[in-house]
């Protein structure tokens, strides 16, 4: 089975986010995001050229989650899709786009956080052990072992994070190679 994929951008918070909700109750989260960019020059070296900004919107509850948890000058991930609507503009229709966010996450390249896990309760009561023979060593994630029941602390702010999903981390670089 192939690998599903979806499109994601890296950029950060250049404005306030704005939470509103329509008629029927929805959230709706707005968020100007400015995009870097950077010119190879040949001898390797790059050169930092003028952010881009674009829209950003996300809906329903991650809306609310993501309004509690970024503010302006946060570097972001979002996943998600470009949408492309039309508008009324001083009597002309305008065509404009907006990035439609289904994740919303503080990039992990740039921001500095510590995730403090607590172990599902079933595994704290039962003394079980993990793969590797240590008494409480991490075992398949469960619903008590998603993310929810994660704190995150950032910036010295500790926030829960519920929507955040939580990913081992990479395996090391193999070593650099010089020649």
């Amino acid at each position: 089975m192939a690998i599903k994929t979806t499109q994601a951008i890296n950029g950060f918070v250049a404005a306030e986010p704005r939470l509103s909700f329509n008629d029927d109750g929805q959230a709706r989260l707005y968020v100007r995001i400015g995009i870097n960019h950077f010119e190879r020059h040949d001898d390797g070296t790059f050169r930092k050229l003028d952010p881009t900004y674009h829209n950003l919107v996300q809906f329903g509850q991650g809306a609310e989650r993501s309004y509690e948890r970024f503010r302006r000058g946060d570097d972001i991930v979002a996943q998600g899709y470009v949408r492309q609507y039309t508008r009324n503009v001083d009597g002309e229709e305008r065509t404009d786009e907006q990035f439609v966010a289904k994740r919303l996450v503080h990039d992990p390249n740039t921001t500095t956080y510590e995730v403090q896990r607590k172990a599902p309760a079933r595994e704290r009561d039962s003394g079980r052990t993990g793969p590797d023979g240590a008494r409480g060593a991490a075992a398949p994630a469960s619903p008590a072992s998603t993310p929810r029941d994660a704190d995150v602390t950032r910036n010295n702010t500790t926030r829960t994070n519920a929507a955040e999903p939580v990913s081992p981390p990479p395996p090391p670089s193999p070593p650099a190679v010089t020649r």
